[in-house]
């Protein structure tokens, strides 16, 4: 459900004709999350998800790469899957369409592996089984949590404030991409990276699974 409203999320700065939402920046931060919508609702809370059975999960040695992986990969079907159904928004124009596809390879480049990575700190344990208090603690939302997603919504606007001032619009869309891409094919090196601090939050996330919300 949370997923869809991203997905509709563009309207409101393509489609509701605010003009104060009229302008290329805002337009740029609506691409990210339309298309991120099951990226930033699920992705931030890998491990949590698993939160119940986590203990038992390390204790089968199961490796962090392949466990991460599978997460990863989930975001990325996900997230090609939101940009193909966002292909209504061609109604508004193929510019505004391409923005969405841009800021897609963005956040499967990018945002998947900080979203990872910010799940290391996210030590909220999930109760699948319950409709009530299903996050836990909210305490659980410390400042390192919340410093970790800045960059998830600020980094795509620096880098396309940049390439616009270098050259233009098109330019800033073409930095995303091409920071989208690079993230992509050296996913193996910042999975490297992501799996150490998950192996050195291990027992301290353990421990807050396990008390009760």
């Amino acid at each position: 459900m949370a997923s869809a409203i991203f997905l509709l999320y563009g309207l409101l700065f393509y489609g509701s004709g605010i003009e104060v939402y009229d302008n290329v920046f805002f337009h740029v931060f609506a691409a990210i999350f339309v298309s991120g919508g099951f990226l930033f609702m699920f992705g931030q809370f890998v491990p949590s998800w698993d939160s119940s059975y986590y203990q038992l999960m390390m204790s089968q040695n199961i490796r962090y790469r392949e466990y991460l992986q599978s997460k990863w990969w989930l975001m990325v079907i996900a997230t090609a899957v939101s940009t193909v159904i966002a292909s209504f928004y061609l109604y508004f124009g193929w510019k505004i369409y391409l923005m969405i596809v841009f800021g897609a390879i963005y956040n499967i480049g990018v945002n998947s592996l900080l979203v990872l990575l910010a799940g290391a700190y996210i030590k909220t344990p999930i109760d699948l089984t319950s409709s009530k208090r299903a996050f836990g603690d909210k305490q659980a939302f410390n400042l390192k949590t919340f410093l970790l997603s800045l960059p998830k919504m600020l980094l795509p606007i620096l880098l396309f404030v940049i390439g616009d001032l270098i050259q233009g619009a098109e330019t800033g869309f073409a930095f995303l991409a091409i920071a989208g891409i690079i993230g992509f094919a050296a996913r193996g090196y910042f999975f490297g990276l992501i799996e150490k601090i998950y192996k050195k939050e291990k027992y301290s996330t353990i421990a807050a699974y396990k008390e009760k919300p």
